[in-house]
């Protein structure tokens, strides 16, 4: 039939998660939302439907190829905010029919101009050009505002160059493994590796050269339950995302429990600090949490708790302040060997004279404090301050004589 729609390459079919999208705010193309979610995986194919959802919103599909974590993917694409909106986003019960979402791009000289206005969807197109002169520029059309100031970067600009190859980017797989780093990277090479926090749950490992950070990259992916995402620092474009420390109040009391409180939470992104109230805590006004969100708009908004036909309003304000972990420290190396000397120890250096040698089969006199029986103890010591007296007189005697 004329003008169906190529197939996908079943190599290719199998690659790719598609997601669905919504929340889209008026007047924004396919073209701002692929810059705004680019980075958070390989898009295959974009589009944003003319018509809307049955909330009234604005929606479309993304198709992403080898996709490793779909529901990551969707926790970064709903914490991401496109002006005033953010995205709401689940993965698509279907992948592609029949190629619908690359027959427009790949069959563009094909179809008549007829047949691409009677098309019911706003594709993104790589000949697009949005921005002309006379418009909105391109930060004023990601805000929605007017009047945003726009800074142009050369395109030579390229920072952290020199460690290219030598350093890795890692993102923890929560808050815990985030302040454990120092320990994982000290299990994994001791003594080598200087972490740098980049915000939220990542940050940079630098090494001295490549070999090291290919060595660290391949110990580090064997090790489970503690990385989400390595990847070696070539210049590429990672996500956004940061810690925000948020107060909720208004909950009712017969409501005020931790999964509720952590259901509220979870609705402005992923939760990396629950929370921890108890019932005898004597401030049951509000309650703090952390969560993971991908944007530097500070939180404060009024969330609906549903429950029963009724519904309560909740208020949610972020802590002023940035909330930067406090990362645990290596501890000093234990010596429990007498033989092995601790570093910078000075050659010929003996033990303090009040040391107590480690020894089970040491002399009474000696006995480890733990084994001393108090009664015992002092009377041997009475005894032998009487014994010594003695002795010394009996010696000044034998001089006088």
């Amino acid at each position: 039939m004329t003008g169906r729609k190529p197939n996908i390459p079943a190599n290719i079919l199998s690659r790719i998660t598609k997601v669905f999208i919504t929340n889209l705010p008026e007047k924004y193309n396919g073209n701002v939302l692929s810059d705004f979610i680019r980075s958070y995986g390989d898009i295959y194919d974009l589009y944003i439907a003319r018509k809307r959802d049955k909330a009234g919103n604005r929606f479309g599909f993304v198709s992403f190829l080898d996709v490793k974590d779909s529901k990551d993917l969707i926790r970064m694409i709903c914490n991401t905010r496109i002006g005033d909106c953010r995205l709401k986003a689940n993965v698509a019960r279907f992948t592609l029919e029949e190629g619908e979402i690359r027959s427009e791009r790949d069959n563009s000289n094909k179809q008549s101009n007829s047949q691409k206005e009677a098309r019911k969807v706003d594709r993104m197109g790589p000949s697009t050009d949005t921005f002309v002169n006379g418009t909105r520029s391109y930060s004023d059309m990601l805000t929605g505002r007017e009047g945003v100031k726009t800074v142009v970067v050369g395109n030579h600009v390229s920072a952290f160059m020199e460690m290219h190859g030598k350093a890795v980017v890692a993102r923890m797989i929560d808050l815990e493994a985030l302040k454990s780093i120092h320990l994982i990277l000290n299990d994994i090479c001791p003594g080598v590796g200087k972490v740098q926090y980049l915000g939220g749950l990542s940050v940079l490992i630098s090494f001295e050269d490549n070999s090291m950070a290919n060595s660290f990259l391949e110990a580090a992916r064997e090790v489970l339950g503690r990385f989400s995402s390595l990847d070696l620092w070539q210049g590429q474009t990672f996500s956004f995302d940061r810690l925000a420390r948020i107060k909720m109040v208004g909950f009712p009391l017969h409501l005020l429990t931790k999964e509720v409180i952590d259901s509220v939470g979870s609705a402005f992104g992923k939760i990396v600090h629950r929370a921890v109230r108890s019932d005898s805590d004597d401030d049951l006004s509000h309650d703090y949490i952390g969560v993971l969100v991908g944007d530097g708009k500070r939180i404060c908004e009024e969330v609906k708790l549903s429950w029963r036909d009724r519904k309560f309003s909740i208020w949610v304000s972020e802590e002023s302040g940035e909330w930067v972990p406090e990362f645990y420290k290596v501890p000093p190396p234990v010596y429990e060997d007498d033989s092995e000397e601790a570093p910078n120890s000075l050659e010929g250096d003996s033990a303090p004279d009040n040391a107590v040698p480690e020894n089970t089969s040491c002399p009474e006199f000696i006995a480890p404090v733990a084994d001393r029986d108090p009664e015992t103890f002092w009377l041997r010591s009475l005894s032998r301050g009487i014994c010594l007296t003695l002795g010394m007189g009996l010696m000044l005697t034998r001089t006088i004589l």
